[in-house]
């Protein structure tokens, strides 16, 4: 029995494509592309020298002809600089909203509206008894006073204590904030997993103030047994109990830093775009004239160097911007703008959306555009949209050092290369030697510079006198032997 001929009409047919829904990029051995173009296609690219790295639109396009490839160039540099997880990409809905004016849980005035009002009180038992003296009550009764465990003054075994403690009342609490909302809410939560504190806390239902509500209830209840005055109990004080830690709000909370990427410095942000990026962002003084951003090549994308009121101009980058003065775009100095720049924030606004027949909706627009095209539509694989083009990010840089300048490196405190490193202090002397200037601004004193150049200006007077003293006697020697030759 003959095997399937379906393996041989494949091979043979030109129809087959494969248009993944995620750009896919392919690559091979040096040898196999340098000498064979073989990228381990049914065929090999007509192609003399090609890309490091390359995607198809058609795998099966026969022997080389109309082989729809792109360079994948810019996709696979990007994944290697930030598909590592070390540099977190940082969405619009994980952006924290701050508040004009500063709000406080323990403030009766603005919590008084809420749900999670806490209305804990210290009563007597007996105070139900004595309702006629008003003046005993206000001294047992606090005025809806927060009270909390201190728990920096507690032991690791009173510390475990109040754990176990907490634990225990896992399911009274869940019971209680189920019970305390409203129906419209209590009927959406069908499945047994939206019961439970993970669900309510992350939906919103349950906020932090009710869990200081529940640790400010145990420790009223403490208080008010019978045998708390067997106990020593700490100072009442009106701060945070048990809370579990929020999101950081920029990537400088969690990223060491240490983290230094090495790019190349392509020019300076135009006033029209520095003028227009601080008047939507609402902010001032971020830089002007000569301090203008930097655009910073990194990772197969551009960022954009800060330079507000926080980070403000230092000496070290007026130094950088005296390095880097002009766009080298000869690249006749391989060094000119390379440096290492630290990434303070990473952050993606714009998702990358998925095309499908994308080349087919390009040769639909052109042939109607224009009817006199005929035939297959050819276009430059570099005019083609990537899927890099489709999504928008933001990342903000600072300078750390430049490379075509190596004393600007700042090295290890306290190493060799920091002791011995005297050339900016010589460039210093001889700058101040040669223009009779006192150094910086800071380090002069009044009164310095013209001390110096009265000192210059006698030297000088005094040399003019010693050569004329120096060439009188050398030329009456000159004579003396002369009228003694004649003799």
């Amino acid at each position: 029995m003959s095997s399937s001929p379906f393996p041989q009409l494949l091979r043979r047919a030109n129809i087959s494509t494969y248009d993944p829904l995620i750009t896919r990029i392919y690559t091979s051995t040096p040898s196999s592309k340098s000498q064979y173009n073989d990228w381990g296609l049914k065929f090999n690219l007509p192609i003399k020298k090609g890309p490091r790295y390359i995607k198809f639109n058609s795998l099966d396009a026969g022997p080389g002809i109309n082989c729809d490839w792109r360079s994948g160039e810019r996709e696979a540099r990007f994944v290697q600089a930030w598909g590592t997880g070390k540099i977190r990409w940082q969405n619009d809905n994980e952006i924290m909203n701050y508040s004009l004016r500063t709000e406080k849980i323990y403030d009766n005035e603005n919590n008084k509206h809420s749900d999670d009002y806490l209305t804990e009180q210290i009563e007597n038992e007996n105070s139900s008894d004595n309702q006629g003296n008003k003046e005993e009550e206000e001294l047992i009764i606090s005025n809806k006073e927060i009270w909390l465990k201190d728990i920096e003054s507690m032991s690791l075994k009173e510390f475990e204590n109040y754990l176990d403690l907490i634990r225990n009342k896992r399911k009274e609490f869940l019971n209680k904030r189920l019970n305390d909302l409203p129906n419209k809410i209590k009927d959406t939560l069908i499945l047994p997993e939206d019961k439970t504190l993970i669900h309510l806390a992350s939906t919103g239902k349950t906020t932090s103030q009710s869990i200081i509500n529940l640790q400010t209830s145990l420790t009223c209840k403490e208080l008010s047994s019978k045998n708390s005055n067997s106990k020593l109990h700490s100072k009442l004080h009106r701060t945070f109990g048990l809370n579990y830690s929020k999101k950081p709000t920029s990537t400088n909370d969690f990223l060491p830093n240490e983290l230094i990427q090495k790019g190349r410095i392509l020019n300076k942000v135009s006033r029209y775009d520095d003028s227009h990026s601080r008047a939507i962002n609402n902010t001032r003084n971020s830089g002007g004239g000569n301090n203008l951003p930097w655009v910073v090549s990194l990772g197969g994308i551009t960022g954009k160097t800060i330079q507000n009121k926080n980070n403000k101009i230092t000496e070290i980058n007026k130094n950088y911007t005296s390095l880097i003065e002009e766009t080298d775009y000869k690249r006749l100095n391989n060094l000119s703008g390379i440096g290492n720049f630290k990434i303070n924030r990473a952050e993606m606004s714009n998702q990358p959306p998925i095309i499908l027949g994308l080349k087919d909706s390009n040769k639909l627009l052109l042939s109607s555009l224009n009817n006199r095209m005929g035939g297959k539509w050819r276009q430059s694989t570099a005019n083609q949209p990537s899927s890099l083009d489709t999504f928008k990010f933001d990342i903000d840089l600072t300078i750390n050092s430049i490379e075509s300048n190596p004393e600007t490196i700042p090295k290890e405190i306290g190493s060799k290369e920091w002791v011995g490193d005297e050339s900016k202090l010589s460039k210093l002397n001889d700058w101040s030697f040669k223009y009779n200037f006192g150094g910086p601004k800071n380090d002069r004193k009044k009164g310095e510079a013209l001390e110096r150049l009265r000192i210059k200006e006698d030297r000088e007077q005094t040399m003019e006198r010693l050569n004329r003293l120096l060439g009188k006697y050398k030329i009456g020697g000159e004579k003396k032997t002369e009228q003694s030759s004649e003799q």
